[in-house]
């Protein structure tokens, strides 16, 4: 009977423990997207902002919500951060190509995480992270396809003297980026849903053998 009482408790304690479903996480993703986004917005006008003051500029501007329109496009956009003091080619191309860099970076670090053993064991944990780095590649990422003059990545090119056709060769590159980050953001994917097969919990086997 004591031996009974002790199995069944224990596996009481593994159930209460229990990994949340696949379900559960689908949904606590969904929650955690307007978050995700604020803090996407966020990083990527305050990389605007960081890059112009590194370079010697001042901030004029900096609105990061609600998205609205920008005054001085005349367009619905999400954020807008406005500079002065740009002096130099260098100057713009770091001021315009900063978010860039830091979606590469972040998830680069992601990377170091979902490669190797420090990978939290927390499926939450998991989650959170995945869906953080799906944000910073999505920013990554949404410019390979425009082409309007207001857009960052095409400034970049204007400034490189690339226009039309001559963009071509750079967006290949840029595309190339695009799906070896997302491998990463995938695999980040795998490994929050891939489950392993049910287990007793480890010390039943033992308790087991004691009474």
């Amino acid at each position: 009977m004591t031996r009974a009482l002790v199995v069944a408790a224990v596996m009481l304690a593994g159930t209460a423990r229990a990994d949340p479903s696949d379900r559960t996480l689908i949904v606590t993703g969904l929650a955690l997207a307007p978050p995700t986004y604020l803090i996407g917005v966020t990083l990527h006008e305050g990389s605007h902002a960081l890059a112009a003051k590194l370079v010697g500029a001042s901030v004029d501007a900096l609105h990061l919500f609600p998205p609205g329109r920008d005054p001085s496009t005349n367009t619905l956009r999400f954020g807008w951060t406005y500079v002065h003091g740009l002096r130099s080619t260098g100057d713009k191309i770091a001021f315009y190509i900063a978010p860039k860099v830091m979606d590469a970076a972040l998830i680069g670090g992601f990377a170091a995480l979902v490669f190797t053993d420090a990978w939290p064991h927390n499926r939450y944990g998991q989650l959170a992270l995945t869906v953080l780095a799906t944000g910073w590649w999505i920013d990554f990422s949404k410019d390979v396809v425009l082409f309007s003059t207001t857009n960052d990545v095409v400034k970049v090119f204007d400034l490189w003297c690339m226009t039309g056709w001559r963009q071509l060769p750079a967006r290949l590159v840029y595309a190339g980026a695009i799906v070896g980050l997302g491998l990463i953001v995938a695999r980040g994917y795998e490994r929050t849903f891939d489950r392993p097969s049910a287990m007793p919990p480890p010390m039943l086997p033992v308790l087991a053998t004691m009474f």
